[in-house]
């Protein structure tokens, strides 16, 4: 006996670290999106199998942690090499401050998965989905926590399914993805209790009727929750072509260049060798490259054989915190810039902006134009711990890097000559609600300033790319992301990249996109997955209240 519960535990263990490994698999660098799926089977079988509250807690936690180890283990790194922390108290803060966090989520999800457990296939299609939208949902709501890892990020290359997005959100995305592996488990489940039916004598009992239709249902309406997005988003993404091609017949296009500097972040803080620095992105902003760095989808196809045009708009995107020497940031300053961009440009550039009578200091997004305009985005949900200190002030200062930020109050969309632009700086654009704000509020296109360099050469700076890719579906809108060390991109309204620089280069991405203005079913009406899934959760709880476990 226990032998066999020795056994049970180490299979237990197994698969709930196959389970975490095979989430992990779905992101870059593998990319094994497929893998998404199925990833979370052996994890939600193992919480159907433990029969005590605590081990099924435990188990939970254990998945969290390795989730939470497998995604983010580039924290340990960015602390230790580009922040200079020592050892010891990186390895505490990412414990205590990137695990912990991700295991109390799941520990959480699995405590209501053990209190609402049926063993009926409206659970696994509804309740279990719902628990795990709501679980990723919290991310975006508690200020210590940030939400990476949602599975939908990682499907961003699964082009025509991705693209519901566009109706359903990323919570609606999850819901489908966590539907379709609960009612995998759902399907062995019945196929165990066939198997358990089975009679030598006659070769099936009829009780084992009922799991076969229970199999095939689960079956049918797992390949639904994939197939129908699939049909969907085929028709969407040639809508997309035909509208994109429509705008720019009718002159809404315009020209994009983003700058990737590729300073480290010793240079940019150092208090040294700002104005070269400025020099060095004005060269690259204002000079033909000899080669851009193309790829060409069909979406785009119309722009590049449409002619050229003086009158088109050029929009120049410099990465975050730019222009970082607050004083040098004068009237003389901007006028400068505005006269080298020219007339027909228009400059976003990350940098700060200080407040002497407040003391406050502003991670911001300049919007310079040269026909002689200046506006700012203050950027409004800061990064825990690098840009606020929640709980403590663990990094302190860089440099002359601010140790703190004022999260800022700006408007997300700014009425920028040639169109309003929805702006969003750095890790803003994981938060869906932040960025759909700005669409809401009439952003005709996306411009996202990021500084990935702390990242690494992790896998971290592809899916930000993702995310910001994943927006820009959500929203049918173009979206220009420029960031310090790359990985920069222009994406179109179906999340595919039509230029891109690569990681750690000093390069610029040259680039065409068309300013839209109708509305996305989910700019319209935001997070209606996370709606329904309180109110599956809702209706779940009154059925345990009326009727009992």
């Amino acid at each position: 006996m226990r032998k066999f519960a020795v056994r049970s535990l180490a299979m237990n263990f197994f698969f709930i670290i196959l389970s975490s490994l095979l989430y992990g698999a779905c992101f870059p660098p593998f990319n094994l999106w497929g893998c998404a799926f199925i990833a979370l089977v052996p994890y939600f079988y193992v919480l159907d199998r433990i029969g005590s509250a605590a081990k099924t807690v435990l188990a939970a936690g254990i998945w969290g942690s390795c989730h939470g180890l497998v995604m983010g283990y580039w924290v340990f790194f960015a602390l230790k090499d580009h922040y200079e922390v020592a050892p010891t108290p990186s390895a505490l803060f990412f414990g205590g401050c990137v695990i912990l966090p991700v295991m109390v989520i799941h520990m959480g999800f699995a405590a209501a998965y053990r209190f609402f457990k049926k063993p009926h296939m409206a659970f696994y299609a509804l309740v279990v989905p719902a628990l795990w939208g709501v679980a990723e949902f919290c991310k975006t709501v508690f200020s210590v926590l940030i939400p990476w890892g949602g599975i939908a990020d990682a499907l961003v290359p699964f082009l025509y399914f991705i693209q519901v997005a566009d109706v359903i959100g990323s919570v609606g995305v999850i819901f489908l993805v966590a539907a379709a592996n609960a009612l995998v488990v759902h399907g062995v489940h019945q196929g165990l209790l066939m198997l358990q039916n089975r009679s030598p004598a006659i070769g099936r009992s009829l009780a084992s009727r009922s799991p076969l239709k229970n199999l095939l249902l689960s079956a049918g309406v797992g390949v639904l929750l994939i197939g129908l997005p699939v049909i969907y988003g085929a028709g969407q993404v040639e809508k997309i072509d035909t509208r994109v091609a429509r705008a720019v017949k009718d002159g809404n296009d315009a020209d994009a260049v983003l700058v990737q500097g590729n300073f480290s972040a010793k240079e940019r803080w150092s208090g040294m060798g700002f104005f070269h620095r400025v020099a060095t992105y004005l060269e690259m902003s204002v000079n033909p490259p000899a080669m851009n760095r193309m790829n060409t989808v069909n979406t785009v196809a119309a722009m590049a054989d449409s002619p050229g045009s003086d009158e088109r708009q050029t929009v120049i995107v410099w990465p975050e915190t730019t222009l970082n020497s607050a004083s040098a940031l004068n009237d003389a300053f901007f006028m400068g810039l505005m006269q080298a961009i020219g007339e027909n440009h228009l400059l976003v550039s990350g940098g700060l902006k200080t407040n002497p009578e407040t003391g406050d200091v502003f991670n911001c997004a300049y919007v310079i134009s040269g026909q002689g305009r200046l506006l700012r985005y203050d950027k409004h949900i800061l990064l825990p711990y690098g840009e606020t200190a929640p709980l403590v002030d663990f990094l302190g200062r860089y440099y002359t890097a601010p140790s703190e930020f004022t999260p800022g109050r700006t408007p997300t969309a700014i009425d920028a000559p040639g169109g309003k632009a929805g702006l969003s700086i750095c890790f803003e654009i994981l938060y869906s609600g932040h960025v759909r704000g700005s669409v809401k509020n009439g952003a005709t296109y996306l411009v996202n300033i990021s500084n990935d360099a702390w990242f690494g050469d992790s896998p971290m700076p592809h899916i930000h790319l993702n995310a910001a890719r994943l927006r820009a579906i959500e929203n049918r809108r173009f979206l220009l992301r420029a960031s310090s060390s790359g990985i920069s991109a222009i994406v179109d309204p179906a999340g595919r990249i039509i230029s891109q620089s690569s990681l750690f280069t000093r390069e610029r991405v040259d680039g065409r996109f068309v300013r839209l203005d109708a509305m996305s079913g989910y700019t319209r009406f935001g997070n209606l997955a996370v709606l329904v899934s309180f109110l599956i959760l809702l209706g779940a709880l009154l059925r345990v209240y009326f009727r009992g476990p």
